[in-house]
């Protein structure tokens, strides 16, 4: 009677794992899309991928100062060894002033219209500018603030090689009045010493 009592079990036991099988297999073929759907493939998303990090790679730039030039930008040349450092920015060129590649005040033949200067022609701070910087400063204070280190007011200023003289002069009383001690200007590498 052991012998018949085991069979049953083993049988049963059999039985039991055949059925979990079956039911395992409905359950992957359950879980198959039809033929009829299309799939994204994994060389789909390769290709993609390649393409994303070939554009990311064309758009990154290793120097903290990125200075696109024009007709209305044209920096002059100069034999200077010093590379550049992340800060605030100043572009003056023939058309505009810009704070951090934000275009703050218009500029008509080197000057900018005395309404901006508060209708006195003689002053030298334009206040569009003014309110700019000031904003970019106290942004500058709140970063050096938070990692624990020092505001250094360092501004880069970014001019037109053709720039009336005076407007330089405005832009930097002007960024001075708005906390900026320190000022470098950008130029071209590669000038000839001694020309």
């Amino acid at each position: 009677m052991s012998d018949d009592t085991r069979k049953s079990r083993e049988e049963v036991i059999n039985d039991w794992l055949a059925r979990q099988h079956q039911a395992q297999r409905a359950e992957r073929k359950a879980r198959r899309l039809p033929d009829s759907e299309a799939t994204v493939t994994i060389n789909s998303l390769m290709d993609a991928m390649t393409i994303i990090l070939v554009f990311l790679l064309m758009n990154y730039s290793v120097d903290p100062l990125r200075i696109d030039t024009s007709e209305d930008l044209k920096l002059p040349a100069s034999t200077t060894d010093i590379n550049p450092k992340a800060s605030a920015a100043v572009t003056v060129t023939a058309k505009g002033i810009l704070v951090n590649d934000k275009v703050v005040v218009a500029v008509k033949d080197g000057t900018v219209d005395k309404a901006f200067k508060g209708g006195d022609e003689a002053s030298l701070q334009i206040q569009p500018l003014f309110d700019a910087l000031t904003e970019a400063a106290q942004t500058q204070q709140d970063i050096a603030m938070r990692i624990g280190s020092k505001f250094e007011g360092v501004l880069t200023v970014i001019a037109h090689e053709e720039t009336p003289y005076r407007l330089v002069t405005e832009v930097l009383y002007t960024a001075g009045q708005a906390e900026f001690q320190k000022f470098k200007f950008a130029v071209v590498k590669g000038a000839q010493r001694g020309g």
